[in-house]
């Protein structure tokens, strides 16, 4: 059994980064009032100051934690892949569901905690792998331990031909190996509208209504200055799109 315990990260780079802002606010209020979690914890490495950081007291609880810098001796040079790893262990020790900070519930999880294991396709016609940006797991999930082990051939250097290699595509591999070890939903669940520019549209012009969605993924590195950036309260709750309608209810 899945417990109903939801884990998010905040690593901020040495350099700084981009602050916390309205939608990863929203990301974390949106699990606390849709699936009504006995627990919401945060990892982090430097808490933000920011009045959205601020709002989230008494809702979430932060656990100080540090970026791993490598996984069996391979250097991690990139962030998100610190962050992999850190949600893969999460996921191991404790159990539940993790989810990026660039995501909006819509519906709760609930069907979805009786199994071992559970991740989402990403893509409807390409085979692009299964995303981990939203996970559930029991604790001690088989799947997980399996998976971390396959780290020991990682090799990317960040944003380069093996950026998804550990990440999206071999856990779609692991998947065929050992199918009763994992749940996977389909691509409309977890991360669908995609992360191309006409599919952001319809999640922050258009104003459509995906009914099979559990969540939506944000893509936040592809919608952060067109989109995210500057979004306000007034725009959410005046501005008609599928994110807006979603997003106003938890203001």
């Amino acid at each position: 059994m899945i417990p109903n315990i939801f884990h998010f990260i905040w690593f901020l780079p040495e350099s700084g980064g981009k602050p916390f802002s309205l939608f990863h606010y929203i990301a974390i209020k949106s699990a606390y009032e849709i699936n009504k979690p006995d627990k919401i914890f945060v990892y982090n490495n430097k808490p933000p100051d920011s009045e959205w950081w601020h709002k989230l007291n008494g809702m979430v609880e932060v656990i100080k934690t540090e970026p791993p810098e490598e996984i069996f001796g391979n250097k991690l040079y990139h962030l998100a892949h610190k962050a992999d790893i850190t949600r893969i262990n999460v996921l191991r020790e404790n159990g539940g569901i993790y989810m990026d900070l660039d995501t909006i519930c819509k519906k709760p999880f609930t069907p979805l905690l009786n199994y071992k294991f559970v991740m989402g396709k990403q893509g409807r016609f390409r085979k692009m792998g299964l995303g981990n940006s939203v996970m559930l797991a029991e604790k001690n999930a088989e799947f997980l331990s399996i998976w971390i082990e396959e780290y020991k051939t990682f090799r990317s250097k960040g944003h380069d031909k093996y950026w998804g290699e550990h990440s999206i595509k071999r856990p779609e591999i692991l998947s065929k190996k050992y199918p009763q070890l994992i749940h996977i939903e389909p691509y409309d669940s977890f991360q669908f509208p995609l992360y191309y520019s006409f599919c952001l549209r319809k999640l922050f012009v258009k104003n459509l209504d995906f009914r099979n969605a559990y969540c939506h993924h944000l893509w936040e590195n592809g919608s952060y200055e067109l989109y995210l950036k500057n979004l306000t309260v007034e725009e959410i709750k005046t501005k008609d799109t599928t994110y807006n309608k979603l997003a106003r209810k938890f203001l």
